[in-house]
């Protein structure tokens, strides 16, 4: 995992338009795709098992067309 500060070359653009960036991204893959458009997956930290199986799916097939998945700093199972 990477940690991206908000001063960073490696920052995203986009997220500086934003009212408040977040002062860290904590990066895991390829961190040049953020510079691509993305999407965000965003969720309940008590997701229902039907919730979780697709989310899965949604962020796996969106990968695999190429479109750079996001999501917050969520906890694993």
């Amino acid at each position: 995992m990477e940690i991206i500060d908000k001063g960073s070359k490696q920052y995203p653009k986009q997220l500086l338009q934003i009212k408040q960036p977040p002062e860290k991204l904590y990066v895991e893959g390829n961190i040049e795709l953020l510079t691509q458009n993305c999407i965000a997956i965003v969720g309940s930290r008590r997701a229902t098992s039907y919730g979780k199986k697709y989310a899965a799916k949604f962020a796996k097939e969106l990968a695999q067309k190429g479109i750079c998945v996001v999501s917050g700093l969520a906890k694993r199972n």
